[in-house]
């Protein structure tokens, strides 16, 4: 990684794998990212050669950077959180590719022109299936203590669906990160600011329509739900019926949960289906499955139901996505 001082507040980064032994291209990513961005632990797919490049810019309170690399995942751990307790929001928007960000029980599959919002302060996760280009921004968390107390509520959701403001601040975003280099200090403090009012009203928008928190019970309860979910997901019984008598919770209060989430548990369960499909559909090493072969897999019984349901969750059809076009450029 060569740093290079472009003025004495700011600091460009620029960094890349290329020209690198292969066998120390992901090692020299993971420094670059803890450093780039924040302690967090990478892994490789394993199935691809590994290429990775960041670009940006780092201003007294404000980091841009422009991220492209092979499919992997990063996870910010424990550990991590522990060697440097760093009191700060990420966000990150998709130029292309897909992503899949977790934290506080959450998940969200972010594609190209949304974005999403992590807590460094608490463990969370980011999974890339597909080469992918994204923008990501870190912020002290002081820089909004004002909102702090709702960021947990949008922590791992679409910014996209919480209302207005996240394409305007998208498209502003993708001319900041390309032209923030260039300008001189007081520009870039000043476009920064500028940037950052606009972000925290993109952040009032979606805590304004987040469902209110649940209670410390529920919200175990919930948690408790959501991991069974996630361990009987393929079984085409799975039901409220059957989550009830395994937690012994009753089905009515069990879509109560999901309602503090504006959805259902049956929406939840097609939801979460259709993304691991979504992950199958483009794993090489599943590649000589059928299509129906991977609906079957992930509990779908009826093949023209999956395709309608991954057209209306995707915006293509399941064979559109495996040919590549989930991973279709946009920037």
């Amino acid at each position: 990684m060569q740093p290079l001082t472009a003025e004495p507040s700011s600091r460009v980064i620029d960094a890349s794998t290329a020209g690198l032994a292969q066998r120390d291209k992901f090692g020299f990513w993971q420094e670059v990212v803890c450093k780039a961005v924040v302690d967090l632990e990478c892994r490789p797919d394993g199935k691809n050669p590994f290429e990775a490049s960041v670009s940006g810019t780092r201003l007294s309170k404000l980091s841009v950077a422009r991220i492209e690399a092979s499919p992997h995942r990063v996870a910010r751990l424990p550990a991590g959180i522990a060697r440097a307790g760093d009191e700060s929001l990420i966000f990150n928007f998709i130029l292309s590719g897909w992503a899949l960000a977790e934290q506080d029980g959450r998940s969200v599959l972010l594609k190209p022109g949304d974005g999403a919002v992590c807590d460094a302060q608490r463990p969370y996760s980011l999974r890339f299936d597909d080469a992918f280009k994204l923008i990501t921004v870190k912020l002290p968390f002081g820089s909004l203590s004002h909102r702090s107390a709702g960021i947990h509520r949008i922590t791992a959701r679409s910014l996209t669906e919480a209302g207005q403001m996240c394409p305007i601040l998208f498209g502003y975003l993708v001319g900041l990160s390309q032209q923030l280099p260039s300008m001189d200090a007081v520009a870039s403090e000043r476009v920064a600011r500028n940037f950052t009012e606009l972000l925290a009203s993109a952040l009032d928008e979606a805590i304004l329509s987040s469902p209110l928190p649940l209670s410390e019970y529920r919200a175990a309860a919930l948690v408790r739900v959501k991991d069974f979910l996630e361990r009987n997901l393929d079984a085409c019984e799975l039901d409220a019926t059957m989550v009830s008598a395994a937690l012994n919770l009753s089905p009515r209060y069990i879509n109560k949960l999901f309602e503090a989430e504006n959805t259902s548990l049956a929406r939840y369960i097609w939801r979460r289906r259709l993304e691991r499909a979504a992950i199958d559909l483009r794993d090489p090493a599943r590649e000589s499955l059928g299509i129906s072969a991977i609906a079957m897999a992930h509990g779908f019984n009826d093949l023209s139901h999956f395709s309608r349901a991954f057209r209306q969750r995707f915006e293509m059809s399941p064979r559109a996505y495996r040919l590549g076009g989930g991973a279709e450029r946009v920037a």
